[in-house]
């Protein structure tokens, strides 16, 4: 009994320490941290995890070492010296049990580069109108010093995460391939502070972007909380929510939604069009009816209009597969067409999506079918394309596959299409389409509910002390630009309360010239001659509530109202973007006293005879003109404008001073009341500059004074 009960004993106490062991050994680093990353120089170094509550943790970094105990709730965090730029180094951190070592560590400057699509837009070109134009040479200006991490995208509207989505990690600044699916931006950022601070500091960049995204999904639930953001929460409770409902709740819900739109399309979408429905029939054909093929419009995928109101517009386009395709099983892969489809091959239907199919818009299509024989390998795809709502989108890569998995995939998206209306419905009689099945859960599953994007791709690189942050964010919120002061002060605050940093510098980047996203179908460059003032303001409110950055103490702002592209939102020039966002981090970050912020309008006085003098601040050596201005020492037509006290306004013509302002006059003017620069969504080239480092003057809008 007393050998069993022994044995006994020593069996649990092994399993026990086993136990322990496991537990142990399950001690972890966050993710943000890793090989080849960098680390803040002059501020405390600083790194973190989580493990068994009061196990004790140690590490060593630069000879200097660190202890701490793990917390009720399993966090640790080691805390060393700050210290000057340099490296390599390695960081070991360890428990009685388990050892993590951390390699190719440099101490430099750590930035992240976040916000919306033009931060995303990357270096390399991955597609049409998506990437650096010359973005392979731009990668091979390789740099081992530049440390890229790149977050991958994430949502958590539930609350704050602490591990970043996906398995993101360090890569080198002369790894070209990392370098090319970076944000422009930031790269270019990150070369000019290189540049400028010298070849002994290296460069941390994080990638943290969405494209698309409001900059409320950016701030956290507690900084919502605290300045009374009522229309905020309401949206992040209701994204809470949807996971309190029950499966049967659910299903309940999503069968009334879809019924309803059921018979929306039915009655209303679909119903009056059935001699448009029943002429279009043919289009799925291999051949087209004679003199059909006239009337389709011919161009890049999705070019034609068709999809830019809501009903139904027709794809087609050749391609061929090679002979021995025929008889086999292949696959049809379209990423996105949005709504719904009915898609054919040579005039047989493979496939359809509907309302049936969870989260239709967003689906991707694979359609299996039997490759018919066709002489020379030609063969006809035909879509009939569903757009319900909005703009509809057929978007991302189109592919034929065999089903086995044999051969290189038929890539489809380039060439020419053929594109063809088959109606657009009329709103005054179909109404507000019906909310669709599953709007709930896109609603918990999109980047625009506040906080969520704040919680999942933020708060996990707060454990990294960072010297602060690039943004470049603002159409999605172009709507609302006074509630957009409000939310640019909480970011700034929240961020700095969440790196615990009062200092953390904050940069943003005021939206570029822009007047419609048309990149297949450009407007003609003089498309501005037929504007009057006051019309097309489009991003001009916006840019004026971005300039609020520069009142508050450690922020900065880029302009850039210069670069942009009136045919296409996200413009190229992104190196002069990130250069003068360098320019601010300069100013801002390390004491440059030759770094000003970019000139700005800072009053408006009536001086007589109908004209104004703007004075200008933050000027330096002085302003000039550039391009035809240059030459002809007036201001061309449509950048300046007065307005009078009685209402009228006019376009403007301005020459600069011997003091450095700026005179505007407009004969139709006798008694202005306001003058504007630059005041409208796509100004045409704008050519006031600061002398020495062409740095375009803000845009602005000024009362002016002294009015007689």
């Amino acid at each position: 009994m007393k050998k069993s009960l022994t044995v006994a004993l020593a069996v649990a106490g092994a399993m026990f320490a086993w136990a322990a062991f496991a537990v142990e050994s399950s001690f972890s680093v966050h993710s943000c941290f890793g090989d080849g990353m960098v680390v803040q120089r002059g501020k405390p170094v600083r790194i973190s995890g989580t493990a068994t509550p009061r196990t004790v943790i140690k590490g060593r970094f630069r000879g200097a070492e660190a202890k701490a105990e793990v917390g009720v709730d399993g966090a640790w965090e080691l805390e060393f010296p700050a210290g000057e730029a340099g490296g390599p180094f390695d960081l070991a951190v360890w428990t009685p049990v388990a050892t993590t070592e951390l390699r190719d560590i440099l101490v430099g400057e750590v930035w992240i580069c976040t916000g919306q699509s033009n931060m995303e837009y990357p270096v390399g070109t991955m597609r049409p109108f998506w990437g650096y134009p010359d973005g392979d040479a731009a990668a091979a200006e390789g740099d081992p010093s530049i440390r890229l991490f790149h977050v991958q995208r994430g949502l958590c509207p539930d609350g704050p995460c602490d591990e970043v989505p996906g398995r993101s990690k360090w890569r080198r600044g002369d790894d070209i391939g990392a370098v090319k699916r970076f944000s422009a931006v930031g790269w270019f950022f990150g070369l000019e502070l290189r540049r400028r601070l010298g070849p002994d500091v290296p460069i941390g960049l994080v990638c943290d972007c969405w494209g698309g995204t409001k900059i409320e999904s950016w701030i956290s639930e507690a900084t919502l909380e605290a300045n009374g953001e009522a229309y905020a929460l309401e949206k992040l409770a209701k994204a809470k929510d949807i996971s309190n409902l029950t499966p049967d709740d659910d299903t309940a819900a999503n069968k009334r939604l879809r019924a309803n739109l059921a018979a929306w399309l039915r009655d209303k979408y679909f119903g009056p069009h059935a001699a448009e429905s029943a002429a279009a029939a043919g289009w799925a054909a291999p051949e087209l009816p004679d003199g059909e093929a006239a009337m389709w419009k011919r161009g890049p995928r999705a070019s034609g209009g068709g999809l830019l109101k809501v009903g139904v517009t027709w794809h087609r386009r050749e391609f061929t597969l090679p002979d021995g395709w025929a008889g086999r099983q292949a696959i049809l892969r379209m990423k996105r067409v949005d709504d719904c489809d009915e898609t054919f091959v040579d005039g047989v239907k493979i496939g359809a999506t509907g309302i049936e199919t969870p989260k239709y818009w967003m689906h991707e299509r694979e359609y299996r079918f039997t490759v018919g024989a066709a002489d020379g390998g030609r063969h006809v795809l035909a879509i009939r394309h569903q757009n319900h709502f909005g703009t509809g989108h057929f978007d991302g890569p189109v592919t034929v596959a065999l089903a086995d998995g044999s051969g290189e995939p038929v890539e489809l998206q380039g060439g020419e299409w053929m594109e063809r209306v088959e109606f657009h419905v009329d709103p005054k009689v179909t109404g507000v389409r019906p909310e669709p099945p599953e709007a709930d859960q896109v609603q918990r599953e999109s980047p625009h509910v506040p906080a969520t994007l704040f919680n999942a791709m933020i708060r996990p690189m707060t454990f990294l002390n960072m010297r602060g942050a690039i943004w470049y964010q603002g159409c999605s919120n172009a709507g609302f630009p006074k509630k957009y002061r409000d939310y640019q002060r909480e970011i700034v605050e929240d961020w700095r309360s969440a790196w615990k940093d009062p200092s953390f510098v904050f940069i943003g980047t005021q939206l570029s010239a822009f007047r419609t996203h048309t990149p297949k179908s450009r407007l003609a460059d003089d498309f501005w001659k037929g504007d009057e003032p006051g019309m097309n303001l489009g991003f001009a409110p916006i840019r004026d509530s971005q300039t609020t950055l520069l009142g508050m103490p450690g922020c900065g702002l880029a302009c850039t109202i210069d670069v942009g592209d009136h045919s296409d939102i996200h413009p190229s020039r992104k190196r002069e973007v990130g250069v003068r966002l360098a320019s601010e981090a300069m100013r801002l970050a390390y004491g440059d006293a030759s770094a000003l912020p970019g000139p700005r309008g800072a009053s408006a006085a009536d001086i007589g005879g109908g004209r104004v003098r703007v004075t200008v601040s933050d000027a330096g050596a002085g302003i000039e003109f550039r391009g035809e201005a240059a030459a002809s020492g007036h201001a061309g037509p449509h950048l300046f404008a007065l307005y009078g006290a009685d209402g009228s306004a006019a376009w403007a013509d301005a020459t600069l001073d011997a003091d450095g302002s700026i005179v505007v006059s407009a004969a139709e003017i006798a008694e202005p009341a306001r003058v504007e620069y630059a005041w409208s969504s796509c100004p045409p080239d704008p050519c006031v500059y600061r002398k020495g480092d062409s740095i375009p003057l803000f845009p602005f809008s000024l009362e002016v004074q002294g009015r007689r």
